[in-house]
């Protein structure tokens, strides 16, 4: 029996200063890295023989030396290892590795295909690259015997060309277990009669367009049979919760029903408060009052956002001669999209009234 660690999209030193302040983004930043180095003990402590990492070790071309001096110490460390090591289209290895001593476990792919030998099991791969997207399929390599598994990075589909993986192209050429990365959700299907495919996601979200588990998966190979399990691994979860505040004309009974949807998360993880449903347009939603309200949570991260829209009869407003009927109508009237028309109003009301604007 063997075991074999697939995952994926790290993206070590990624800039995360857009949702979070200076201190927090450096402390996740810094989680990223040892999440890393805690899936290199996990290997050690379960008796893996090989990770593989489908792409995007790193967020970009520039790397911090610290950066990659943690994760090289930390593959060093776990020798009985081997780290294979496909480059994906957010990192350059030439770049991050260059100046650096390459631990003898830690084995590239290139943009030809590579195999990597273990007892009964074969992994391969190959980078994309506009040279290589359409002869790479007649050179799949196969071994008879043995469980196969092929490792590669991009967007799965039925299309060829740079950074597309044809799934069409790639059915009955004897794959067990085709390993990608690109995709920061877990999700497999069947390819062909016997084979799965794979994402691992990512190992932990960065954004809360990746909101749920994250983590790795983990294939036992015994006698050319693979039996893989998805192990949730993130130290934080991010959380995307919406909010339909219809009918609440209070921010404080919208703060309140803003708090009881989160009962249930841990004050470790990271929110998005997304408040929905209809309001009224006289109503003032002050969100930089919840913003203050849900920090009181303590929650790692939290951040609100309104995506409310107004329920406006134009009827009544036809008589209102004050300042902000005047401007409803004028609104109304406007020759733009229903969405522009409610911002326009949103942010002139508030305007009106002498509210934090916000957009």
């Amino acid at each position: 029996m063997i075991k074999v660690i697939h995952c994926a999209d790290l993206h070590l030193d990624s800039p995360m200063e857009t949702h979070m302040n200076e201190t927090q983004a450096s402390k996740r930043n810094t989680e990223l890295i040892q999440s890393f180095v805690r899936l290199t003990e996990y290997a050690v402590e379960q008796d893996v023989r090989a990770v593989m990492i489908a792409g995007d070790m790193f967020d970009g071309e520039r790397v911090k030396k610290r950066t990659v001096d943690e994760v090289l110490d930390a593959i060093r460390r776990t020798a009985s290892v081997d780290y294979l090591y496909l480059a994906g289209n957010h990192d350059e290895v030439a770049n991050a590795f260059a100046d650096h001593d390459i631990p003898d476990n830690l084995k590239m792919f290139g943009q030809e295909w590579r195999t990597y030998e273990y007892n009964g099991v074969a992994i391969s791969g190959i980078e994309i690259c506009g040279r290589n997207t359409e002869s790479l399929y007649q050179e799949v390599p196969h071994k008879d015997g043995v469980a196969n598994i092929i490792t590669m990075h991009g967007m799965a589909g039925t299309g060829s060309g740079e950074g597309k993986i044809n799934l069409n192209q790639l059915k009955n050429k004897g794959i067990d277990y085709l390993a990608l990365g690109h995709i920061h959700t877990y999700s497999e299907q069947a390819l062909g009669y016997k084979g799965v495919c794979c994402y691992s996601g990512c190992l932990e979200g960065r954004g809360f367009d990746e909101c749920g588990d994250k983590g790795f998966v983990l294939l036992t190979i015994n006698e050319g049979h693979i039996r893989h399990e998805f192990v949730p691994f993130a130290c934080r979860q991010l959380h995307r919760i919406s909010v339909d505040i219809s009918g609440l004309r209070k921010n404080s009974g919208i703060a309140e029903k803003m708090k009881q949807s989160v009962q249930e998360i841990s004050s470790e993880d990271m929110v998005e408060f997304v408040l929905t449903g209809e309001v009224d347009p006289t109503d003032n939603i002050a969100v930089s009052y919840l913003q203050d309200r849900m920090n009181g949570l303590g929650f790692f991260f939290s951040k609100v956002k309104d995506e409310t829209h107004m329920a406006i009869d134009p009827e009544d407003y036809e008589n209102d001669i004050s300042l902000k009927g005047e401007f409803i109508r004028l609104v109304l009237a406007s020759d733009t999209s229903e969405e522009e028309k409610a911002t326009m109003i949103r942010t002139g009301l508030q305007a009106l009234t002498g509210e934090e604007i916000t957009l």
